[in-house]
């Protein structure tokens, strides 16, 4: 195999749309492999890609968006002069593979002239010889640690929205990726989460937003049938649609066919016609979504402690919401603590692995460090462990009913509290939220039976219960009055100022000249 020369590597380099005129892909309907020619879409993204690093892609299906930056993510490689290296991290083993496939097949594909010598050609790596630099294939199963303790130079992350802990995930190819590229492109799969957040945040956050909506393919048209008797006519949605974004009757036919093949809730994930379509949902949500949308969320960071409205004040009171998980990985152990006198999330915990006798001791800690508050645990399953620890402490705001048992959680006082929520956020007495809690409220069903879950794939609802039981006991144990916590404070300022004063003088047996004690 010849060595590429000089001038034409420099060419190549310039411009990958020159590097794209040497390759091939399979056209689907003769089942042949033709030049890769760019459409609409394709040129619009390569020229994103071309100026920017955080590209998050919304797209109709199909439309050739993964082939474009496979081609384009082995232009990197093939130009590179160093051993870099480019990631490509899917979901499924399957995915990650046929991605990779992609890479294999531009590349033997390719001019003999232009096909360096490899040093690695597997099911995950595509390296030559002459730079070192690769190609590697990664997945997890959604797990997100998949790409941890690797570096690379540009990442290409797949089915994005699938992982099981998108954050994570996130986190660790930015860590990897560091001021590379990297490029997410995934079928919608629940509004709120962390997918959702970088499209509502895009422009703001570090991410550009690429969307394609399926009318802006050409492919996506028929022949109209809606002159035949058999073929009912274009009802008042279809009409409204059809006029804002100016579509022909061919279109339209197009989009009528699609879904009555796959329904209409599948079709708006998959061949969206705008941003807020893609995440829409025909599922009964407990909270409105247009409420929720609207509510200021705060980046609490990373790691299981959420501070939301900074460290506790000596002048306040509080309660605590305590919801127990296995800590295998699955649901999360979650805390939240709100102030009684102003209703408002002030702390949140978050963890999927700690164990419920270590998860007790967090509990122990907040306890204190919040002033005692009242505080509801949820004694179904796993949180037995926490109500036996803390009889064992002699913690005394436990909440208990009237026949002195602890908090189940059932159908009825389920939906009481998830109810108490809503109507507090829906009257704008909590107007500020964590962006956690902001994505498990996005994805809250109501079930058959009328009690609220999260319901989708891949959605919790564990910082909500723990929430809820917090507000409810806010409403169970109210604030004082005005009058009472001043005259509380007014004590507690004596009692400071005489301990203060004992610190100072210690604890003499005469009062020295000039010095009272309270």
């Amino acid at each position: 195999m010849s060595k590429v020369s000089g001038t034409l590597m420099q060419k190549l380099r310039s411009d990958p749309r020159i590097f794209f005129k040497f390759l091939h892909i399979l056209d689907k309907k003769t089942n042949k492999m033709v030049p890769f020619t760019l459409n609409d879409e394709q040129e619009e993204l390569l020229d994103e890609l071309t100026t920017t690093n955080k590209i998050i892609v919304l797209k109709a299906r199909q439309i050739g968006c993964s082939t474009l930056v496979r081609a384009y993510f082995l232009w990197k490689q093939y130009t590179s002069g160093e051993p870099t290296t480019h990631a490509i991290i899917s979901y499924t083993r399957d995915s990650a593979d046929h991605l990779h496939s992609m890479d294999k097949q531009f590349y033997l594909k390719l001019p003999r002239p232009l096909q360096r010598k490899l040093s690695k050609s597997s099911n995950r790596t595509l390296q030559f010889a002459d730079t070192k630099a690769s190609l590697r294939s990664f997945t997890a199963g959604g797990k997100a640690g998949a790409t941890r303790s690797f570096t690379f130079n540009s990442a290409h992350i797949s089915e994005f929205a699938f992982f099981d802990d998108q954050e994570e995930l996130l986190a660790n190819v930015v860590a990897s990726v560091g001021d590379g590229q990297i490029v997410i492109e995934t079928t919608p799969n629940v509004p709120g989460d962390k997918y959702h957040q970088l499209i509502t945040d895009a422009g703001k956050n570090g991410w550009s937003l690429c969307f394609f909506p399926w009318y802006k393919h050409k492919n996506y048209t028929a022949k109209s049938r809606f002159h035949q008797a058999s073929v009912p006519d274009l009802d008042a949605l279809e009409e409204e649609m059809m006029t804002n974004f100016n579509l022909t009757k061919g279109q339209m036919y197009w989009r009528r066919t699609k879904v009555n093949s796959i329904g209409l809730e599948k079709f708006r994930k998959e061949f969206p016609s705008t941003v807020d379509e893609a995440f829409l949902s025909n599922s009964n949500l407990w909270f409105p979504t247009d409420v929720i949308d609207r509510l200021d969320r705060i980046d609490t960071g990373r790691g299981p402690d959420h501070y939301v409205a900074g460290e506790p004040r000596m002048d306040d009171v509080y309660s605590m919401g305590v919801d127990v998980a296995s800590g295998a990985g699955g649901d999360y152990s979650t805390i939240t603590v709100v102030s009684r006198t102003t209703n408002q999330p002030v702390y949140h915990y978050r963890c999927n692995n700690i164990l419920p006798h270590n998860f007790a001791d967090v509990v122990f800690e907040k306890y204190f460090e919040f002033n005692e508050p009242w505080t509801i645990v949820e004694q179904n399953g796993v949180g037995e462990v926490i109500i036996s620890r803390l009889r064992e402490w002699k913690l005394k705001n436990i909440w208990k009913d009237d026949k002195g048992k602890y908090w189940r959680t059932n159908k009825h006082n389920k939906i009481a509290i998830y109810d108490h929520l809503r109507d507090l956020i829906c009257e704008g007495d909590i107007s500020t939220v964590s962006k956690y809690l902001w994505s498990e409220l996005r994805v809250i069903e109501t079930g058959d039976n009328g009690v609220p879950n999260a319901a989708l794939k891949g959605s919790h609802d564990d910082l909500t219960m723990a929430t809820c039981l917090a507000l409810w006991m806010a409403k169970v144990k109210p604030a004082p009055s005005f009058f009472q916590v001043k005259r509380e404070l007014i004590e507690e300022f004596k009692k400071k100022a005489k301990a203060r004063k004992i610190r100072k003088f210690g604890p003499l047996p005469f009062r020295p000249a000039g010095v009272t004690y309270g």
